[in-house]
């Protein structure tokens, strides 16, 4: 895909409303650690200890613990179905981040923190904004 991308940037001109967009998107495409491979995958976690971390780490919040839960066993049953994107809103100090890490922290992946001010929807987050130029 990157290299179909590549081929359609050479020949547009830098006027071309779409040039910018393509052309942030094969810089963040090129600057992936493509050869860098995490730990497990969530086929290998159990749900029984995927529960006592999120217990452990945070008290109440029983509703999104269990969705935390819901999706990571979607993600067990079926690993090559695309994984949604889990979205956590809320004031600040109500503990998005931490969940977060306890999510990282049983599938023994880094976190990574980003921030989405300014982000419109989720096609920009999925990298589907350029779908919709010049519509």
């Amino acid at each position: 895909a990157a290299e179909t991308e590549l081929r359609k940037l050479r020949k547009m001109t830098e006027q071309a409303p779409a040039y910018g967009i393509t052309r942030s998107w094969l810089e963040v495409i090129s600057s992936l650690p493509w050869s860098k491979e995490t730990g497990v995958e969530a086929t290998a976690v159990a749900m029984a200890e995927a529960r006592a971390v999120l217990d452990e780490e945070h008290s109440g919040l029983d509703k999104v613990k269990d969705r935390i839960i819901e999706y990571l066993a979607v993600r067990r049953l079926r690993p090559e179905a695309r994984p949604p994107i889990l979205c956590f809103i809320g004031p600040p100090g109500v503990g998005k981040t931490t969940l977060a890490r306890s999510i990282a922290k049983v599938l023994a992946r880094p976190f990574q923190r980003i921030s989405l001010g300014g982000v419109r929807d989720e096609a920009d987050v999925r990298g589907h904004r350029r779908t919709y130029i010049a519509s």
